[in-house]
């Protein structure tokens, strides 16, 4: 060190008695050895990196750049935070986006080699709490880094391990490492509320989630009920022939109409509430969507009733929610999920048949082949977008899902 004194000493010829005084001075090199890195920087030809050099009010360039950083992240937390849980629309957001791949991807493995209904429906109870706990420590983890460069960035400490130590301690409100500076103790103050924030924040709107779910599963299991584990268009059709509500079905269309609606509105924001099943083992949400729409389809497409109208309706709205959660999901090419599915006409044929054996009355035979065109541009609507919902939510390949396609 005096060496180095010494030589600085001597290259600055024509102002050593400043120097010898910033030496003499109460804080000295023994007591604040950066004040002396400082000095060397504003005053040696030789110098120090740009990034180093003191700037007026005694920053560095590099703390500036660290504290724009501190702020940019978070701002990219709060933003994150208000899209989730205040936006009533999907917006591809970085943490969400990253936090919903890991745990699908988590899923996906889990399930690569096991695809048993017990397995299946226990691993995807695990996935929405999964999310929303992820979603939370990332966060977390976010919070602290970006608070960990304010601290550090503004001079509230003086070594990253301090930094660190106070940014933790303020975001989980111990205060146990509270910096006794004044950037640090007003920085130690939104960074507190934000800790609290993110935790009661998210946690409160996850009774509105499970509200979304229940409502969800109320229509699942009213058609499970009725036409069994294995829900398909043409069983739907019979049984409200058996019912008694053929010849007017609108009030069943008006109600799915609505149920669609709620999906639009709900699934296609928060993506994550598609991989959720349906409580019962053995249900699925997405199957029974696909059979109200084959049977609305068929209904518009083929019957006699009054109720023509609605059908198309309901077959319009579940289209826009599929469309949107798929989008929302991540949608794959249409050639991709097309190639997976084509409407069978011996299928539609031999559902006319059931039809009109359980004394539904259809649309006279002469107008078959128009009637078979009219169904297959009402099931082209939704049909790609129901595919990729069902191979994205692992919804079991039976049912409406295959009942009138070519395999």
């Amino acid at each position: 060190m005096f060496v180095l004194i010494s030589v600085v000493a001597s290259r600055r010829k024509h102002q050593p008695a400043s120097f010898i005084e910033f030496l003499q001075s109460p804080e000295g090199v023994t007591h604040n050895l950066v004040r002396v890195t400082d000095y060397l920087a504003r005053t040696s030809p030789l110098g120090l990196p740009a990034c180093s050099r003191v700037l007026p009010g005694g920053f560095r360039l590099t703390h500036i750049l660290i504290t724009i950083l501190g702020l940019w992240l978070l701002f990219v937390i709060l933003r994150s935070m208000i899209r989730i849980a205040l936006m009533n629309r999907h917006y591809r957001d970085l943490f969400a986006e990253v936090t919903g791949r890991a745990v699908y991807a988590a899923v996906a493995l889990r399930l690569r080699s096991n695809r048993d209904a017990g397995v299946l429906h226990r691993v995807l109870l695990c996935v929405f709490p999964a999310y929303i706990l992820s979603l939370i420590i990332v966060y977390f983890v976010g919070a602290m880094i970006a608070f960990m460069f304010l601290y550090w960035g503004t001079h509230a400490v003086n070594t990253w391990h301090e930094a660190f130590f106070a940014s933790g301690s303020a975001l989980n409100t111990l205060g146990f490492a509270t910096p006794a500076t004044f950037a640090g103790q007003w920085l130690a103050i939104p960074e507190g509320a934000l800790g609290l924030g993110i935790v009661v924040f998210l946690f409160t709107f996850i009774p509105g989630y499970q509200a979304v779910i229940r409502s969800r599963e109320d229509n699942t299991s009213w058609l499970h009920t009725r036409i069994g584990d294995r829900p398909t268009g043409v069983a739907l059709l019979e049984w409200c022939q058996r019912a008694g509500m053929a010849g007017d079905m609108r009030k069943v269309w008006e109600e799915w109409e609505e149920w669609f609606r709620m999906l639009a509105d709900t699934h296609s924001v928060l993506p994550m509430l598609a991989l959720s099943p349906s409580v019962q083992t053995g249900q699925s949400w997405v199957l029974a969507a696909a059979a109200v729409l084959d049977g609305a389809a068929l209904a518009a497409s083929s019957t006699e009733t009054k109720d023509a109208e609605s059908a198309k309706v309901c077959v319009r709205t579940g289209t826009r929610a599929f469309v949107a959660i798929a989008d929302a999901l991540g949608r794959a090419s249409s050639a991709t999920e097309r190639g997976k599915a084509h409407p069978s006409r011996q299928k539609y044929e031999a559902a006319r048949v059931s039809l009109s054996t359980a004394g539904m009355p259809l649309r006279s035979s002469t107008e078959q082949e128009t009637q078979w065109q009219e169904f297959l541009s009402l099931r082209g609507e939704y049909e790609d977008a129901l595919f990729l919902v069902a191979r994205q939510t692992f919804a079991p390949s039976h049912g409406a899902l295959i009942d009138l396609v070519e395999r």
